[in-house]
């Protein structure tokens, strides 16, 4: 078991490729809930979406000849690591985009890299907070609330649905926020091991809402049908090998930063495939949010 590490954690450029792939994977998350809301409850979501991660992590685990974890310690993490980083806020987020638009949803997740300084200065020894950091949690906040449109935190407030379902919001950033710095502690050569009996725990915990999910499955659409399956395997199952391998590599308070890229890969995705220009406030936004990436990945030295 590894906790505390020493040392400054830095990325390499196979570390930034990863995030970037997980940034894809998180990044399509909200569009995937927003279509599986069309047939399915927030808890027939969640527990459908772990459970199809879960199967898919143990045909990769077996296949590969690796095995679970074995001392009660290690799985008393996984099942907290389930309760705080997939099941509370997987339910939370789905809850919350039925009052909130994606966009509001998105800057209001962006709250999760400043759980995570916070926690990981009294938490983490070798992820101290330093002025730098929170420059750049301003600069890349701030990138986030441009590109997404300002007009999107007017949305703030509003009637008890809307402000209960922001706070949902925001309880879910926390949520991984503390899961994101609790990973740290998670083994860090046994990324798809731990994967696994993280998806594993929560499955069982979500059992009763996946076993209710599965007549609407039976009867749902295609696209509701199809969202799902892509939020499991793809979303859930395989990019949670990534976090828990970036995580252990190059530390929370790095990985941390892919909410800020998010918005970033949502916008790309309208130029990409909905034919759609960037404005100058977009560039902004990404001149903004690229400097607080680069500023948090300094040498604290050179700071």
């Amino acid at each position: 078991m590894t906790a505390h590490r020493t040392g400054s954690l830095s990325a390499s450029p196979r570390q930034w490729a990863l995030l970037l792939v997980l940034v894809a994977l998180w990044g399509s998350s909200y569009l995937l809930i927003e279509l599986s809301l069309r047939a399915f409850s927030p808890a027939q979501i969640t527990g459908l979406r772990i459970t199809a991660a879960a199967l898919v992590l143990l045909l990769v685990l077996f296949a590969s000849d690796q095995r679970l974890p074995r001392s009660p310690r290690d799985w008393a993490l996984c099942i907290t690591m389930a309760v705080l980083g997939n099941i509370l806020p997987f339910l939370l987020i789905s809850w919350g985009q039925q009052e909130v638009e994606s966009a509001l949803a998105g800057i209001l997740a962006a709250t999760t890299p400043l759980g995570v300084l916070v926690l990981a200065h009294f938490v983490l020894a070798d992820e101290k907070f330093e002025r730098r950091h929170g420059i750049a949690f301003a600069l890349a906040f701030a990138g986030v609330a441009v590109l997404l449109g300002v007009d999107a935190l007017a949305g703030l407030g509003g009637s008890f649905a809307r402000v209960t379902a922001q706070l949902a919001i925001v309880l879910a950033a926390a949520g991984y926020a503390a899961a994101t710095v609790m990973a740290r502690f998670m083994p860090a050569n046994a990324p798809l091991s731990t994967a696994t009996a993280v998806m594993l725990s929560g499955a069982v915990l979500m059992s009763p809402w996946t076993l209710g999910g599965l007549p609407v499955l039976a009867a749902a659409p295609m696209l509701p049908m199809l969202a799902i399956a892509i939020l499991g395997v793809l979303g859930t199952g395989f990019a949670s090998i990534i976090y828990f391998h970036l995580v252990g590599r190059s530390g929370a308070r790095f990985t941390s930063m892919l909410n800020y890229l998010v918005p970033v890969w949502a916008a790309a995705l309208g130029v990409l495939l909905l034919g759609e220009s960037l404005g100058l406030s977009a560039w902004l936004a990404l001149a903004l949010i690229l400097g607080g990436l680069l500023l948090t990945q300094r040498r604290s030295g050179g700071a």
